[in-house]
């Protein structure tokens, strides 16, 4: 169904509701671009017609053919004030407010009445500019159709997707202060480090063919990676970097509280210099 047509239906529905209810519903501005319309801006011309924003609503976009058929990005001024809510059910019937008028002691005219607005509800239920319309034309969406559906709904939900919630950007901040708060405790921890404990630590770094040089710039590394894939929203690797790195150094200070607690803690036989200057 095109465009104007269904906003002019919407807006035919949208009086006929509000005069149900004894309001009336002002005519939108956007409906003098169901077509393609001249227009000037700025001392340039160019043609507008109500259409579809890339946000998923309707939006009143600039051309610059008679035709409508080159888009052009420029603002000109003219804004859609047509409110829709899409992706939810439009209510194709309205029907007026109930009288609160006592019917008890009603004569036989009055019963008369009554009958009418029993046959009014009869057909009105039936009678709907929205529908009517819609059902009238009506257009079949086929593979090509669907596919560009498909298409801009993967894309609105991508972009959703790829942005920070307010919960997740709170565990983000309370895991990155967790971190910062475990690397201090095992830097104070790793300063009771026995030079025997220290040793060992430094022949098994050898064995896997890290030195005791390689953990700064390791360290910087992960907090790059960490730092980008939060930048870059890859949600999936964000947690994985910054909670495996919290719980990598909990078990690490859980070691070496052990190691301190069995080896007698504050004795002559610890450096503080956390086995860094061992070589």
């Amino acid at each position: 169904m095109d465009v104007g047509l269904f906003a002019k239906a919407y807006v035919g529905q949208k009086q006929v509701d509000y005069g149900l209810q004894g309001n009336d519903y002002d005519l939108p501005d956007a409906l003098d671009y169901m077509e393609c319309t001249a227009v000037e801006y700025n001392d340039v011309y160019y043609y507008a017609k109500l259409g579809c924003s890339s946000a998923g609503g309707l939006k009143v976009l600039a051309y610059t053919d008679e035709y409508c058929t080159v888009e052009v990005g420029t603002n000109i001024g003219l804004y859609n004030d047509i409110k829709i809510s899409f992706n939810v059910c439009q209510t194709c019937v309205s029907w007026p407010a109930e009288s609160t008028d006592d019917y008890s002691n009603a004569d036989d005219d009055e019963e008369d009445e009554i009958e009418l607005d029993d046959n009014f509800e009869n057909y009105h239920m039936y009678d709907s500019k929205l529908c009517g319309a819609a059902a009238q034309y009506q257009q079949s969406c086929g593979w090509g159709c669907k596919k560009e559906v498909k298409k801009a709904l993967s894309s609105s939900a991508s972009s959703s997707k790829r942005a920070w919630g307010g919960f997740e950007k709170f565990c983000l901040f309370l895991w990155s202060v967790t971190a910062i708060a475990l690397i201090w405790v095992v830097l104070k921890q790793r300063r009771m480090m026995s030079r025997e404990d220290a040793i060992v630590e430094e022949a098994a770094m050898n064995g896997l063919g890290l030195k005791k040089r390689h953990v700064f710039p390791l360290a910087l590394g992960i907090i790059f990676f960490v730092l980008f894939a939060m930048f870059m929203v890859w949600k999936k690797l964000t947690w994985l970097l910054l909670i495996g790195t919290n719980v990598g150094l909990f078990a690490h200070f859980v070691f070496l509280r052990r190691k301190a607690k069995k080896s007698g803690a504050g004795g002559d036989g610890y450096v503080k210099d956390a086995g860094l200057e061992i070589s």
